[in-house]
């Protein structure tokens, strides 16, 4: 039996999205708002219902990623994960990961962002990565997604995949957004909002 916890990153573990603090960190603030403002009547009409929900996140995506070169966007990843992604974490949530960690518990993220930048730093603290991935032909970005959105119910059916016909026991899951809901239920223990005790 596989014992498992489960982590949303945006907002959970941080103190901020990664998505819009990872281009801000690659482009700079004056391409990086450019670029989201160029996006922002999609993310108002998908706020009322009247898009599709991830349909803002695949426009940004074609935007910003569309053409350009793998290798240097993975160049910038990891220079966001030493310099920038820890100073975005709340207190105490690495060390509650590590916690668990040291009891023999697996620790999986599982997040909307993409791995281009969420892999990495998961790997430096040895845990899993279940996430959005962008599509290259292996040189450039497609600017498409190459999965759908990891958010909602989506994360649900990642997880259920990426396990497959293993046995698990999801432990603890944790979020912080409605849509991290149908991932709480999983777990025995669910943590709504948590590392909120202490300044963030």
């Amino acid at each position: 039996m596989r014992n498992v916890a489960l982590f949303d990153l945006d907002g959970t573990l941080t103190r901020a999205d990664t998505l819009l603090e990872f281009l801000d960190f690659a482009l700079g603030k004056g391409r990086a708002c450019l670029s989201l403002a160029s996006t922002t009547p999609l993310w108002a009409a998908a706020r009322l219902g009247c898009t599709a929900d991830d349909a803002p996140k695949k426009a940004l995506v074609r935007r910003v990623f569309g053409g350009q070169p793998v290798a240097w966007w993975a160049e910038q990843a990891e220079r966001f994960r030493l310099q920038r992604m820890p100073r975005l974490l709340r207190s105490g949530a690495l060390q509650a990961v590590a916690d668990l960690q040291r009891q023999g518990t697996e620790a999986f993220i599982v997040t909307a962002s993409c791995t281009l930048w969420v892999e990495p730093w998961c790997r430096q603290h040895g845990l899993g990565c279940i996430a959005t991935e962008l599509e290259s032909d292996g040189i450039r970005y497609t600017g498409r997604l190459a999965t759908p959105n990891c958010k909602g119910g989506e994360k649900v059916r990642r997880i259920h995949a990426h396990f497959g016909t293993d046995a698990v026991a999801y432990l603890h899951a944790y979020g912080d957004t409605p849509s991290d809901r149908p991932m709480l239920a999983l777990a025995k223990e669910a943590h709504y909002k948590p590392f909120r005790q202490a300044p963030a």
